[in-house]
């Protein structure tokens, strides 16, 4: 295994974490001989030793203490509207009267998006992000650095036939991504056959649905986002 550590020591994991991505690069780490520490917060200015010189791989939470300040989510970004299928709009009104899907605008996982009632039912603090509800029948994630994509993976839908990734209508609809860009997009399959953006994300914090021979893109990926999300601040 080759990865580019661009000057950081190794990888670093949360006190506790066991995460499927936590196990996986744990036993890279290992099999490579690559630098990997748990983060203990019970030692002074350990938190900013690991921001300084390790990349994270852990949960939303946990980066963004590393990073010192909260995300803003760009689910929804400019160059990928024509992917979208369906109406989306950022608000700080609860709306009423109509079945949709939100999800917190001002950063991530503040809850868990999910569909509305069209009630006060699980009301939730604004602002958000509503999008008219679709159907996906299958769901990927394309992970991507400097505006190419370096790998893929299923994570929902047809759990017997789990289909490959979808590379022609991808690149199509990626064709506009910008050259500095680096995240995850989710894409799923529409029922009426439609290959639409779910959403897009900053390079942290991701979960890895490639498969276990992909894994040294993923560890890369972690490697370049962390230092695109540095450079973001």
């Amino acid at each position: 295994m080759s990865l580019d550590f661009k000057g950081y020591q190794g990888f670093a994991l949360a006190s506790g974490d066991h995460s499927l991505e936590a196990n996986r690069l744990s036993i890279c780490c290992l099999m490579n001989k690559i630098n990997l520490i748990r983060y203990n917060p019970n030692i002074e200015g350990h938190l900013q030793y690991v921001f300084k010189n390790y990349i994270p791989c852990g949960s939303v939470e946990w980066c963004e203490q590393l990073l010192g300040y909260h995300v803003k989510p760009n689910y929804y970004p400019e160059w990928l509207q024509d992917s979208l299928y369906r109406k989306v709009w950022e608000s700080n009104e609860w709306v009423l009267g109509r079945k949709l899907f939100v999800k917190p605008s001002d950063r991530y996982k503040r809850f868990t998006g999910f569909v509305t009632k069209g009630t006060y039912s699980k009301k939730k603090k604004p602002p958000f992000w509503y999008s008219e509800i679709v159907h996906f029948t299958n769901e990927w994630r394309y992970y991507i650095t400097d505006g190419i994509i370096t790998s893929a993976g299923w994570y929902w839908g047809d759990e017997v036939n789990t289909p490959e990734p979808p590379v022609h209508p991808a690149l199509e609809a990626l064709k506009f991504i910008p050259k500095d860009f680096c995240g995850a997009i989710d894409f799923g399959m529409t029922r009426d056959g439609k290959f639409a953006l779910i959403e897009s994300q900053h390079p942290f914090a991701c979960g890895w649905y490639g498969t276990q021979e992909y894994d040294e893109s993923y560890f890369q990926w972690l490697i370049d986002g962390w230092i695109y999300m540095k450079e973001l601040n």
